[in-house]
C-alpha cells in the first residue's frame, strides 16, 4: 500500500507516519494482490481538535473513505481503522444478502473479513422514489436543494444534458458529481 499525506496546520512527525502505516496498513491483507492500493491520509485541525481522514483506492477505482475527529491523533487513527473495517463488514453483509459476492468489487477478499454477528445489521430498502429530471443550472439546483432541506439534489444539467448530483460537504461547502455518458 502506498501512503500519501496531506497536512493542514499540522506537522507530520515520523512517529505519526509510522502509526498510520501500522494501523491502516494492516487492512491491506483484506485486498487481493492483483492491483495497487493507494492510501491518502489527510490530517487537519477542526475546532481545536485533530481530524484524520483516510481514502483507500484500488487501481480498479474502488474506494473506502472514513474520517475521525478527536483530541489525539493516535486515537483518531484507531477510530479510523475501526470505521474502515466496519465499512468492509457492512459491504460483505450487503453483498452476501444480495448473493452477488463479486459484483461490487473483485478487490476485497470477502473470506478474510471476520464479521461479528452482533455487528451485522439488517439493511433493507424502505422507500423508493421516481424522479422526473428537468434541465437546470447548478444555481437553480442549489436553490431547490436548500428549499427542500436536503443534503443532496439530483438534476439534469441544462448545458451538458447530463445527470448531476449536487451535495453538501462536511465543510459546509457544496460539491457536484458529474455523471459521464
Amino acid at each position: 500500500m502506498k501512503f500519501q499525506y496531506v497536512c493542514k496546520d499540522v506537522r507530520l512527525t515520523p512517529s505519526m507516519e509510522d502509526a498510520a502505516v501500522a494501523k491502516i496498513g494492516r487492512l491491506e491483507h483484506y485486498f487481493r494482490a492483483n492491483g495497487e492500493l493507494n492510501c491518502l491520509i489527510t490530517i487537519s485541525i477542526v475546532s481545536e481538535q485533530k481530524a484524520v481522514e483516510a481514502a483507500i483506492t484500488t487501481t480498479d477505482g474502488f474506494t473506502l473513505r472514513a474520517k475521525a475527529i478527536g483530541e489525539d491523533f493516535y486515537c483518531c487513527l484507531d477510530q479510523l481503522a475501526e470505521k474502515l473495517e466496519g465499512q468492509m463488514r457492512k459491504m460483505k453483509t450487503q453483498l452476501s444478502k444480495a448473493n452477488k459476492k463479486n459484483s461490487l468489487s473483485k478487490d476485497i477478499m470477502m473470506e478474510q473479513i471476520a464479521a461479528d454477528e452482533a455487528d451485522d445489521v439488517n439493511f433493507e430498502i424502505v422507500k423508493r422514489k421516481t424522479l422526473a429530471l428537468t434541465p437546470m443550472d447548478a444555481d437553480e439546483a442549489l436553490a431547490r436543494m436548500d428549499a427542500l432541506g436536503h443534503s443532496f439534489f439530483i438534476y439534469l444539467d441544462s448545458t451538458s444534458g447530463l445527470v448531476n448530483v449536487l451535495y453538501e460537504r462536511e465543510d459546509h461547502g457544496y460539491g457536484v458529481i458529474e455523471i459521464e455518458k
